[in-house]
């Protein structure tokens, strides 16, 4: 598996230019131990800053969160998949959450909204259950979380206002592939 993940990331890395680098991490979905990882293509490759594991440093997870805060709102019966929901400019005491494309869908079905990873309706629902809610599950899960300095968490953390490892977050996303 080491192997074949190396060279899957040497092949990779050959595509993405000069200074840009690659890490991996797999893990077993049923029980979530790490069975690979690649920090970096080249421990040795100054331009690419090999020498930093990209497995373990913590970075803005974006919107990879989106599935756990849609995962809280159905384990509340606040949603099913075919629920409508808006998908239009919102503040939020002052948060306000734009989607990507700086485009609005209207009113949308959740399976819609996250399938298209539309942020406003993940903000609506995050508010709805609470980014308190989120980061102790992510505790519970033994993820260590990392807020800015002096910040508490905040709807932001929906969109990525949330430090996390590429290993903390595979860990979060086998738990979703083993039931929770």
């Amino acid at each position: 598996v080491q192997q074949g993940l190396q060279a899957a990331a040497n092949e990779t890395v050959a595509a993405l230019g000069p200074k840009l680098s690659v890490a991996m991490v797999m893990a077993d979905a049923e029980t979530g131990e790490i069975i690979g990882e690649v920090g970096s293509a080249g421990y040795l490759d100054r331009a690419r800053q090999g020498f930093v594991d990209m497995t373990k440093a913590v970075r803005s997870p974006g919107s990879t969160l989106k599935p756990f805060i849609y995962g809280l709102a159905f384990e509340d019966g606040r949603i099913a998949q075919e629920t409508v929901i808006e998908d239009r400019p919102a503040n939020f005491a002052g948060y306000r959450p734009r989607n990507f494309d700086m485009e609005y869908q209207g009113d949308v079905s959740i399976r819609a909204a996250l399938q298209k990873s539309l942020n406003v309706p993940a903000i609506r629902l995050l508010d709805a259950v609470g980014p308190h809610r989120l980061m102790a599950r992510f505790k519970l899960a033994g993820i260590k979380a990392e807020m800015p300095k002096g910040k508490g968490a905040g709807l932001a953390i929906g969109l990525g206002g949330v430090g996390l490892s590429l290993r903390d977050l595979v860990q979060l996303y086998t738990g979703l592939s083993n039931g929770g």
